[in-house]
């Protein structure tokens, strides 16, 4: 059987995009944890109405504090779902592994807005903080302000982006944008350029429309 590797790696992209965290509810469920059990049942509450059988399938369970969360064990199905998209987002939000990706798949950065998982990801997440939680989306704005120009390599203390914006609660802000991978974390200590996927050249667009969310 002969394939065509463009042709096979673009149909794959476009199935991981119609089944992402941005288009599938249940795995934007599984996306987001650990949450707490309350949130859950407030965003999805159908889903919770068969809680029971969800933790024994995609094997969860509850924390020592309250949180739901995907466990690696017995048969960890929500962890790796969940996994695939945290990876395939590491991969797209990295410009080089990017390039070589959509090279191999000999798609251009137009065509790939089409059914890009993590463009409509990122849109969906702002849109749904904007009402749920601004205040994590202020503090995305100054992390995105704080790191533009900024080499991906290049990094902001937390303490010197904590003193730029009055919030409360700011690491539970940042634990928000961390479980939405609209920040990714390397260190407790400081944030690189390369770990907020808003930096993207190719996503200014969505930059434009925090700003316009945060009016």
């Amino acid at each position: 059987m002969k394939s065509n590797l463009q042709e096979e790696l673009k149909n794959l992209l476009k199935c991981l995009c119609s089944i992402g965290p941005a288009s599938n509810e249940l795995i934007q469920m599984l996306f987001i944890l650990p949450q707490k059990s309350r949130m859950l049942m407030n965003l999805y509450s159908e889903f919770m109405e068969s809680e029971d059988d969800l933790m024994k399938i995609f094997s969860l369970r509850y924390t020592s504090d309250g949180f739901i969360e995907a466990s690696t064990y017995p048969c960890p199905l929500g962890y790796h779902l969940a996994g695939l998209y945290h990876s395939l987002f590491e991969i797209l939000m990295d410009n080089d592994k990017r390039k070589h990706l959509l090279r191999l798949a000999n798609i251009t950065e137009e065509e790939f807005k089409e059914f890009d998982p993590l463009r409509f990801w990122i849109k969906i997440s702002i849109e749904f903080l904007a009402n749920y939680n601004k205040d994590a989306l202020r503090l995305l704005d100054v992390i995105v302000d704080k790191l533009s120009g900024k080499r991906p390599d290049e990094y902001i203390d937390w303490e010197e982006i904590k003193k730029s914006i009055s919030i409360k609660d700011f690491e539970v802000l940042r634990n928000i944008l961390k479980r939405f991978f609209l920040i990714y974390e390397e260190s407790s200590s400081y944030i690189y350029g390369r770990n907020c996927p808003l930096l993207l050249d190719v996503y200014s667009d969505l930059r434009a429309k925090l700003k316009e969310l945060l009016r």
